[in-house]
């Protein structure tokens, strides 16, 4: 893969292009500083996330590809979601969970999955066109996408893995800094399991492009396969050696110097039993 290259597309969204079809579309300026990708292929694309929609990031899309446009989320919270009710063809990972938010056609984000409370978001209802399984291979022409379930941070998380160019759009599963675990729905053991999913998967030289990038820098945030390594060792650590009382406060667990974990007493799940806490 080529140098990625940067350019503003406005005073809001910067553009990162990999080459390859391969874009990152960032809000440097919004304090979570999120990152989306676009991956286009030679008979259409994919939006993976869509950013909180405090900018349309439509146009920005458009700028980029004449190719016909499927959106699709990573998960439901706020921060992922704002532009999604824009874009005509979308898409969700099939999962119970999600179709039980469909009501007479359309999407309805409980605010336990949506959490836009957190910053006076409001979850737009919009239709959902289509319904892909676990393991399902997104065919955009010449390049294919493989659904990859990564709960941890949510219980719907996914990631998107380009088998062939070795790249994984991990969302807010892994990125630099703190990765939460103590949001509502987030679960330390699910996030294990994913890792150890992941690692089984994953090439050495695999790019790893996160879903929040760093202040300070206007690249998107790029991890390796050791980040993943690394942030499986630690969840292994916290099961079996350094598991806090369950009346402790959220803690902050360093993986290495690149990335930290925010693990709420909520979320340690089975893992409370097994220790007795």
């Amino acid at each position: 893969m080529s140098k990625p290259k940067l350019h503003w597309f406005d005073d809001w969204y910067l553009i990162e292009a990999f080459g390859s079809g391969l874009y990152g579309i960032g809000e440097p300026k919004y304090h979570q500083i999120n990152w989306n990708y676009l991956v286009v292929g030679s008979e259409r694309a994919l939006l993976f996330d869509t950013g909180p929609g405090l900018r349309d990031i439509a146009p920005v899309v458009a700028s980029l590809t004449d190719r016909p446009v499927t959106v699709l989320l990573s998960h439901l919270h706020y921060d992922h979601t704002g532009n999604f009710h824009r874009f005509p063809e979308t898409a969700l990972v099939d999962l119970p969970m999600l179709r039980a938010c469909e009501k007479d056609g359309l999407l309805h984000a409980p605010e336990e999955m949506f959490l836009g409370s957190y910053e006076d978001m409001t979850w737009v209802p919009h239709i959902i066109k289509r319904w892909w399984p676990i393991g399902h291979r997104i065919d955009l022409g010449g390049r294919g996408l493989e659904i990859i379930a990564t709960p941890g941070h949510s219980p719907e998380s996914i990631s998107l893995f380009d088998r062939e160019r070795r790249v994984l759009l991990a969302a807010d599963f892994l990125y630099l800094g703190n990765l939460y675990a103590q949001t509502p729905g987030a679960s330390l053991p699910d996030y294990l399991a994913s890792a150890e999913t992941l690692t089984g998967q994953l090439p050495a030289d695999m790019l790893i492009l996160g879903a929040h990038g760093e202040e300070g820098t206007d690249e998107s945030p790029k991890l390796t396969r050791h980040d993943l390594v690394d942030l499986k060792a630690a969840l292994t650590a916290i099961r079996d050696h350094d598991m806090p009382p369950a009346s402790q406060n959220p803690d902050r667990y360093v993986i290495n110097d690149r990335l930290a974990l925010l693990a709420g007493p909520q979320s340690y799940g089975p893992w409370r039993a097994y220790k007795g806490g």
